[in-house]
């Protein structure tokens, strides 16, 4: 029976209140979740404030492997918006009783990617997909990479991601996502028009604006913009001329640190309010410290009044308002973050753009022409329609260059890459431009023995350059001396003579007579500091693997179970979308993974394991409950001893199941050695059921050597790396799920992870 689509609706507001505990649902909320509950991928363009975010958790919490993947990962550019949205959404999900989990450099939550809603950062997500984690050992990359690969991707402030790098990134796994027919979503306040129309052509969507009137926070929401004129620059005497004319709540926002800091040192004392200093330069705890002092004083119902003196680090993430903002002028999708701190829940506000005499760092096309318009603003409104056309007009022309065919190509090559080499560096090179270096502080770096555990502070690698040169500091490099024992560390400061030696992604120390830290101030670039102490450490969770002796034909068996009985329900979905993309029916599909998982530690039949293990010579082990020291590599003898069966299936769908076994201890595996299976392995299968068509193509013997191929090509063959990282991950969670002893064993295993 069809039901009609005024009851449809009945059943999203219902849902979307019940979930959301909102009494109202918006036009925009309400067609977006109408087609991502068709499976339709979605581009939604609304203002700050709108519940885009609410527009995409109502329909995966109620269609959960319906017309939906069992995972939804949410993709953010920064980590304070991981932290503030996965609370919320932690709420939203409590009543459906799905797990939510925030993750991302300063919060390991999930390593393996395993709870049904992922909130993390771009560079985590992108990490993950090549199989090159930031937060997790190279050797698990291809589990975190199948949830990637098959989840439910939404990425949310896409105008703040590098459009020359993260941007990319993000649209090449939603064109991966759309050939396996995964929905995706892209959301933001000011994609111009001609980004949405060149979207249309790399892949299908669903197109929703918002309206501003139905918003009801934007509609009472009036922001007046007023240039400052030509050559007027922001200095601490406008900042106490226009506290003293607003409501008592101001924020200013420069463009570098360094003028931030210039301008908090000269009306720190002269206003009879809290002035707070916010930017880059601030260890975690002063910042974190700060974050809570602006929400208390800038914060929704507060009465409080303050001054917050700022950079661009509080465009996104940070919960507050004002009713009078300065701010130095900035490329236009800049200043409308910017202007969204200014009367946020409604009400007058006041915006005054001063001039720059640098436009660093920005690129000083994009300020010009930004300056071009603004110029025209003498006191008009600052609402959506007007930021919509702005952005048309400013970005329209450079969004074009961005979304150009060989950049995109570009950031692809340096996807597959990082994938091939399982290269950090590059993974992230293809989310942002790396220019940026830690820093730490202390007079005897050479006497520490834990010296990597210094707090630091992120620096760009130009302001140090130029604090070199102008001042010659004592420096070091924390280098490896190549000298690894068990008794020292292989890191030691060596002393830097030389700028051209100051490079992106070094650790590198500053002696306290040439530098120093104020709590108030962030890093200085002056004489006079004190040593930095030491990252407070986690007391360690040591999990203990009780080890308990299983055959071969237990440990495979209970593999299996493992995947029917939890990974199967879970990924329904997935597995229906990888069949119809491979061209293979759903039957057939889940039948070759039930022998995958039979079969993955064939490799272990081999005579040298079972001898290493102490086999008795009856039935053949799995595992011991009698620590052996290190067991000889098995994976790629199970890849290669059953390649002939893999290749017999269709030949993209049979490489990546052959990659996957071969890498299902460690990812890039490649050398296998030579190997004998035991007299009789044959009856170990036989056990199982294998079907001796798939007993006479085994091979019982191999010479050792290279596998054929180390690792599926990203860039040309997106289905084959999909598949194979989706094999991985149903493979290696059932593995660890068998060997543990249930779904607890994933927890274990990512909180060793963590230790590691």
């Amino acid at each position: 029976m069809v039901r009609c689509h005024e009851e449809q609706q009945m059943d999203i507001d219902d849902d979307f209140r019940l979930i959301t505990g909102l009494k109202n649902i918006y036009p925009h909320q309400r067609e977006t979740i109408e087609h991502i509950l068709n499976g339709e991928s979605v581009v939604l363009r609304a203002p700050t404030g709108s519940g885009k975010s609410e527009a995409v958790i109502v329909p995966f919490l109620t269609n959960i492997n319906k017309t939906l993947p069992s995972q939804l990962i949410y993709s953010l550019p920064v980590r304070v918006l991981v932290d503030d949205l996965s609370r919320r959404f932690a709420k939203y999900s409590n009543v459906k009783g799905v797990n939510v989990a925030g993750h991302h450099g300063k919060r390991i939550e999930t390593p393996l990617f395993y709870p049904p809603i992922i909130i993390t950062t771009i560079d985590q997500t992108v990490g993950a997909y090549v199989c090159t984690p930031l937060s997790l050992p190279l050797r698990a990359g291809n589990i975190p990479a199948g949830a990637v690969s098959s989840a439910f991707l939404v990425f949310d402030e896409v105008h703040t991601f590098d459009p020359e790098r993260a941007l990319q990134s993000a649209l090449i796994l939603a064109k991966h996502s759309s050939k396996l027919n995964l929905p995706f979503v892209f959301m933001s306040a000011t994609m111009p028009d001609v980004f949405l129309e060149k979207l249309g052509e790399i892949f299908d969507f669903k197109r929703v604006d918002a309206n501003e009137k139905d918003i009801l926070i934007r509609k009472n929401r009036k922001v007046h913009v007023y240039w400052e004129g030509k050559d007027k620059t922001l200095a601490g005497e406008d900042v106490i001329e226009n506290y003293n004319k607003s409501k008592g709540k101001l924020i200013v926002i420069c463009n570098t640190v360094s003028k931030a800091q210039d301008i908090y040192k000269e009306v720190e004392n002269e206003v009879g309010c809290e002035t707070v200093l916010l930017h880059s330069r601030f260890l975690e705890e002063d910042r974190k410290r700060k974050e809570e002092k602006l929400k208390d004083i800038f914060g929704k119902n507060s009465n409080k009044k303050g001054i917050l003196i700022s950079t661009q680090v509080i465009e996104v993430g940070l919960d507050i308002s004002c009713d009078t903002m300065l701010t130095e002028l900035s490329p236009i999708d800049s200043l409308i973050q910017r202007a969204g701190r200014c009367s946020r829940w409604g009400g007058s506000g006041f915006l005054h753009v001063y001039d720059v005499e640098k436009p660093s760092p920005y690129k000083v096309d994009i300020m010009k022409d930004t300056r071009a318009e603004i110029e025209k603003f003498e006191g008009e409104l600052f609402d959506w329609e007007t930021e919509k056309l702005l952005v048309n007009i400013v970005l329209g022309k450079y969004v074009e260059k961005w979304l150009k065919t060989e950049n995109m190509a570009r950031i692809l090559s340096t996807l597959s890459q990082a994938a091939f080499e399982g290269n950090k560096r590059l993974a992230e090179d293809a989310v942002r431009s790396i220019f940026s270096c830690d820093i730490s502080i202390h007079d005897a770096p050479d006497t520490l023995e834990n010296v990597y555990c210094l707090k630091t502070i992120n620096v760009h690698v130009g302001v140090l350059r130029k604090f070199f040169n102008d001042d010659n500091p004592t420096m070091w490099e924390l280098v490896d001396n190549n000298i690894i024992s068990d008794d020292s560390s292989s890191i030691i400061p060596q002393r830097i003579y030389d700028v051209e030696s100051i490079l992106p992604y070094h650790f590198y120390i500053v002696h306290p007579d040439c530098i120093s830290y104020d709590e108030n101030r962030g890093l200085l670039f002056e004489p006079g500091g004190n040593n930095f102490g030491f990252m407070e450490k986690e007391e360690e969770k040591i999990v203990e693997y009780d080890c308990k002796r299983e055959t071969w034909v237990e440990h495979s068996k209970r593999t299996v179970d493992a995947f029917n009985h939890i990974l199967l329900p879970r990924y329904k979905f997935a597995i229906e979308r990888f069949a119809s993309a491979l061209k293979v029916e759903y039957d057939e599909f889940l039948e070759r993974l039930q022998v995958s998982m039979l079969l993955h530690d064939i490799g272990k039949l081999n005579e040298g394991w079972q001898a290493k293990i102490g086999w008795d010579g009856k039935e053949p082990l799995a595992h011991s409950d009698v620590y052996v020291g290190r067991l000889p590599s098995h994976a790629p003898i199970s890849a290669y001893a059953l390649s002939s069966v893999f290749y017999e299936w269709n030949p993209e769908f049979g490489q990546a199941f052959y990659f996957a076994l071969a890498h299902h201890h460690s990812v890039r595996a490649s050398k296998m050695p030579k190997y004998k299976l035991i007299d009789g392995w044959e009856n170990c299968l036989r056990q199982l059921s294998v079907p001796d068509a798939y007993i006479d193509k085994i091979k019982a013997d191999g010479e050792g050597g290279k596998l054929s191929g180390t690792f599926p090509e990203l860039s040309n063959h997106v289905k084959l790396y999909r598949t194979y990282t989706f094999v991985s991950r149903l493979l290696r969670i059932s593995d660890r799920i068998a060997t543990g002893g249930g779904e607890d064993a994933i927890l274990r295993y990512e909180n060793w992870y963590g230790n590691v």
